[in-house]
């Protein structure tokens, strides 16, 4: 009861601060009105005195007058309210309006640098294509792995236009983490091989709450990112995890990714020097996976040395 009083109490405190402000508006946006209204009682009080006429009479018409005018302003007021909710309501559009088409701009842009990005990312495995045709010996293997490139590249391109539209295509519920990794390790076995990477990877008996579509590609672009750094080395999976949240660390023993670059490596478009030694580096599969990981609500922290490799944790909280 005392909870209800307390409302009711807050509700009329709002409602007469509103009403207040509205009507010290009115007066402000009135006074020359009021004033004039003032100004001719007076003029007409001086004639009465002046020609020693029956006051009476005065009082009497000030009065009707100024019940008149008191009505005039009273229906002012009513319409007063009415236009400055109007005006605000126009007001808010007008911002939203700004709003939007400023999201609008944003986006449209950020969408047009990803694409002068992919663009370039993509024409390096096609011009690789066209000179292993071109040969004498047609390289199968590497024929394989640089359409196994166009093929990834093309599907980064269409889960970054499908990002606009993240909350409609999720799916929360249970999922292992095994039914999300071994896919994945499954498709970019070709690069592997080609690149003599051994995997450390031990199945891992986990559930955890997300989407598994989502969290698969955000895995695939770090898992991505370490296999294309490294030669000659490794990449593995681990996880730790308790009832309430895990950490999944993807690990490598690639070139690393140098002090002064971590900060900016989820940038997009940025891919830092080492980036910039690799032709197929454009900067925007980490993007994408920061932009991912926003929206499944986790965290992606990396630790890093030049020389010896990366470690990427996926962090979150598991409600499973």
């Amino acid at each position: 009861m005392v909870t209800i009083l307390k409302k009711i109490a807050s509700g009329t405190n709002n409602f007469m601060v509103v009403m207040m402000k509205n009507i010290n508006g009115f007066f402000r946006e009135k006074i020359d009105s009021i004033l004039l209204f003032v100004m001719i009682l007076l003029v007409f009080w001086i004639v009465f005195y002046l020609n020693r006429l029956d006051m009476s009479i005065y009082i009497l018409a000030a009065q009707i007058s100024a019940f008149i005018y008191c009505i005039y302003l009273f229906v002012l007021f009513f319409k007063y309210k009415k236009t400055k909710r109007i005006e605000a309501i126009v007001e808010d559009l007008r911002s939203e309006n700004r709003s939007l088409k400023y999201e609008y701009n944003v986006s449209r842009r950020e969408m047009r640098e990803y694409f002068m990005m992919w663009i370039h990312q993509i024409k390096t495995p096609i011009t690789a294509t066209k000179l292993i045709l071109d040969s004498d010996k047609v390289d199968n293997r590497e024929l394989l792995k640089q359409l196994f490139y166009i093929d990834d590249y093309t599907n980064m391109a269409l889960n970054y236009l499908k990002i606009s539209e993240f909350e409609r295509d999720m799916d929360i519920c249970g999922v292992s983490i095994d039914s999300i990794i071994k896919p994945i390790l499954r498709k970019y076995s070709i690069l592997f091989i080609s690149n003599k990477i051994s995997l450390e990877y031990e199945p891992i008996d986990f559930m955890i709450t997300t989407d598994a579509k989502w969290f698969g590609i955000l895995v695939e672009q770090i898992i991505s990112n370490a296999v294309k750094y490294t030669r000659n080395g490794k990449v593995g999976l681990k996880l730790q995890h308790c009832d309430e949240s895990f950490v999944l660390e993807i690990y490598d023993t690639g070139i690393g990714i140098s002090s002064k670059d971590l900060p900016k490596i989820f940038d997009s478009g940025y891919s830092g020097f080492n980036g910039r030694t690799n032709q197929k580096s454009s900067g925007i599969g980490l993007f994408l996976a920061k932009q991912i990981a926003d929206k499944l609500e986790v965290a992606i922290e990396v630790e890093s040395t030049v020389g010896k490799g990366s470690s990427f944790f996926i962090k979150g909280k598991n409600v499973f």
